[in-house]
């Protein structure tokens, strides 16, 4: 019987000793911590991710939901003179279920929207803008239905370049070409 007791109190005193004493028993314990807390970061990260898809427009690099919310202007705009100090606008495709934000420039009172033909790796709206490029965006608070319309002369897409330049510190990010959609008035 006297044995079982001295077995038993070896035992105890090993674990007691294990949370005093660095080693094994405090490693695992941080490991577990730390899990936990990666596990969760992602966890609000993914459920961040796909919440903005339920969202009224984007929020700043994420992409959100179609624009519905605001002012639906049924009048096309002919001078975009009042965008000029815009940072940035939200935009979705008509074909799309999600919205981006992107940069605007503004000269002689037409407005364009920089973007690079590569970066982000598997961007892919500009192509789809070739093709169709009925779009809502909203500037101020306003929604206006225009059409996307790639532009090909090589004197003002660089002059656009630029004036992204200028008004953003540079273009857009990558090492990949730089295009240039023009807003217009979407045809009935």
């Amino acid at each position: 019987m006297e044995g079982k007791v001295r077995f038993f109190s070896a035992i105890a005193r090993q674990r007691s000793d294990i949370g005093s004493r660095p080693g094994k028993g405090n490693e695992v314990q941080v490991i577990k911590i730390l899990g936990g807390l990666v596990a969760a970061l992602i966890l609000l990260i993914v459920v961040v991710f796909l919440g903005v898809r339920f969202h009224d427009g984007p929020l700043e690099i994420i992409p959100g939901g179609p624009l519905v919310a605001e002012e639906l202007v049924s009048s096309p705009v002919s001078d975009w003179t009042f965008a000029t100090s815009i940072d940035q606008i939200e935009f979705p495709l008509a074909a799309d279920k999600t919205s981006r934000t992107m940069w605007i420039v503004v000269e002689s009172g037409r407005a364009f929207i920089p973007c690079s033909m590569g970066f982000p790796p598997g961007k892919n709206w500009h192509l789809r803008a070739d093709v169709d490029g009925r779009a809502v965006i909203r500037v101020l608070g306003k929604r206006y239905e225009v059409t996307l319309d790639r532009i090909d002369d090589a004197e003002l897409a660089a002059a656009l370049e630029s004036m992204v330049g200028e008004k953003y510190g540079g273009g857009p990010s990558g090492d990949a070409d730089v295009g240039f959609f023009a807003l217009n008035p979407r045809s009935a």
